[in-house]
């Protein structure tokens, strides 16, 4: 079984609009324009690009043990396509746990958001009740203001291969505007993808 599946994602917290009852409030916006708020303009989309260039670059930087759960399973039988990306965004969440002094609670708390703009699916086999398997991830590359992280998924114990993903990851500031992914982030970061390398930015 081969299929692709790629969406944008939005925070679940969008500003409220204006309301029509006050003559004082301007008109609200439209989703539309909502939307576009979350777009990175030409200089944002043209921050250099930061991919991992060392001998140990294919490695996977972080793993997560999940089980199948009844109710993720179709009328097929199977895990149902939309549970997968349930599975890499809690995978995601425990990359940044693992990797950085700040979880996305915590960021969230501070008020700031971590925004997944992009994410693509590629479905290699299913997943069937009482399964156990595990979400592989890594950075691939990262911006000033995005970072691209690759997963996958394998199935235990035999680790046949489940599916393959790819997220972009933008830091949104406290108006969900892209803003620069903190430095003390950025050197983390940089700290595990090139643990021995002292490679700066």
């Amino acid at each position: 079984m081969s299929a692709s599946l790629s969406f944008a994602c939005l925070p679940n917290t969008i500003p409220t609009t204006p309301s029509f009852s006050n003559p004082n409030n301007p008109r609200p916006k439209s989703p539309a324009i909502s939307r576009a708020r979350f777009q990175l303009n030409n200089a944002q989309l043209s921050a250099a690009i930061h991919p991992v260039q060392e001998p140990r670059a294919d490695r996977w930087l972080h793993e997560v043990e999940l089980s199948v759960r009844d109710y993720e399973i179709d009328q097929f039988g199977v895990v149902n396509n939309a549970v997968y990306a349930n599975y890499c965004q809690h995978a995601r969440h425990e990359l940044m746990k693992a990797c950085s002094s700040s979880d996305p609670n915590e960021i969230a708390g501070s008020g700031y958001s971590l925004a997944t703009t992009e994410l693509s699916i590629k479905f290699i086999a299913p997943l069937r009740g009482g399964d156990r398997f595990l979400v592989k991830n890594k950075i691939a590359e990262w911006s000033k203001t995005r970072l691209f992280i690759q997963q996958s998924i394998v199935n235990l114990p035999n680790k046949e291969p489940i599916l393959e993903a790819k997220a972009t990851i933008v830091w949104l500031d406290k108006n969900y505007r892209p803003m620069r992914i903190p430095p003390q982030m950025l050197a983390e970061i940089t700290e595990l993808c090139y643990p021995t390398s002292g490679h700066s930015n």
